[in-house]
């Protein structure tokens, strides 16, 4: 009898199919994947012959009996053979990738005084998705004082926009929901070189600036004129970086001095990201001594005296990808793409502590007099 943890079963109306010879399931907050995008093959032709999967189909997708996409898109079908052999492959995504391709609805609109989350969720909603915020920084509640639709923005490229502006990154759900911010509270999971890691490649990086510095400005009013509504700047230092070396970021939209900051906050974040990036692949689709699917932001620990040049050869490391594969050659395995955990959240204003050897410690950022 088949294993129940080695199953990947896709439900549509028109019936349930599991005779799969190759099997990738994938996202990654990083990139376009952060969707989750699906890639299957069938070629027994027997079971080629009752495929009926076409574009534009729905698909729930169950990895292991744990649903990883649901009421998702089949975008592709592409059907191959000659006298040997018979194939049909289907690609798709979530339920989230139609945010991607169509525009916001009569192509422009203004929001004044709205908050981020009020925002996203009116423009999703004609998708019957939502968005919702989850551990944010501090301020990304602030309202937006006036936003203003770009002709032919879709709903991922405004809600993009705005969660530069607000120290937030994104992903979406099984359901295609839009959540942001790192999760609380998820198991930690070990990875230990030699028992439970099949292959690693890990890149450090010697991040080359020192500082980042945002700048923005602000409609001039009454009361609100001359540099303080058009030099608004905020700093951030990241230790490590070569002395004196600078990157300046010019915010997308105008931000007052709190929005700067949080923009400059984003902005290191992503660079944490470069300073220390690990592809894992283990046996298995479930998360391993835990059980469950992954999502981005969930915690792991890896030792490895191979891959970190450390004392400790130890790092705590946030998922930024991963990708569910399951091929006749290499089997069932799982590939996390590992990352700094500041890469998602900054540490306190007060902390001093170094969160690990490649954690490189940018303090949140600070109001800056313009230059």
């Amino acid at each position: 009898m088949p294993d129940p943890d080695l199953i990947c079963e896709v439900q549509t109306e028109g019936g349930t199919y599991r005779d799969w010879v190759q099997v990738q399931v994938e996202q990654n907050f990083m990139n376009e994947g952060w969707i989750r995008s699906f890639r299957l093959v069938c070629a027994e032709p027997s079971a080629v012959a009752t495929m009926r999967l076409k574009p534009g189909d729905r698909v729930d997708i169950a990895l292991a009996g744990q649903v990883v996409i649901q009421q998702g898109y089949i975008r592709d079908r592409q059907a191959v053979f000659d006298a040997n052999r018979h194939a049909v492959q289907v690609t798709g995504y979530g339920k989230a990738g139609l945010i991607t391709e169509a525009s916001i609805n009569g192509g422009t609109g203004q929001y004044r005084g709205y908050k981020l989350d009020a925002i996203a969720n009116s423009v999703l909603k004609p998708y019957g998705l939502t968005f919702r915020v989850q551990n944010g920084s501090d301020g990304w509640d602030m309202p937006f004082p006036n936003v203003m639709v770009r002709y032919g923005e879709t709903p991922f490229d405004l809600i993009s926009r705005l969660c530069k502006q607000r120290n937030l990154f994104f992903y979406a759900d099984a359901a295609g929901n839009v959540v942001a911010g790192p999760k609380s509270g998820s198991s930690m999971v070990a990875f230990v070189e030699g028992q439970n890691i099949l292959t690693a490649n890990c890149q450090l990086r010697h991040l080359a600036v020192e500082s980042l510095v945002s700048n923005s400005q602000q409609p001039g009013s009454d009361s609100l004129f001359g540099k303080a509504a058009s030099e608004i700047q905020a700093k951030a230092t990241v230790k490590g970086g070569t002395p004196g070396a600078m990157r300046k970021v010019l915010a997308e939209m105008p931000l007052d001095q709190k929005g700067t900051q949080l923009r400059t906050n984003w902005e290191a974040a992503v660079l944490q990201s470069m300073a220390l990036q690990l592809q894992l692949t283990y046996q298995g689709w479930l998360k391993p001594g835990v059980g469950g699917l992954w999502d981005p932001s969930d915690g792991v620990t890896v030792k490895s005296s191979m891959l970190f040049p450390t004392e400790s050869a130890t790092e705590t490391l946030k998922v930024a990808g991963y990708s569910y594969q399951q091929d006749a050659n290499a089997g069932t395995t799982t590939t996390l793409d590992l990352i700094n955990t500041l890469a998602w959240q900054q540490r306190k204003g007060d902390a001093t502590k170094n969160d690990g050897f490649y954690d490189l410690g940018n303090a949140p950022a600070q109001p800056e007099a313009a230059t």
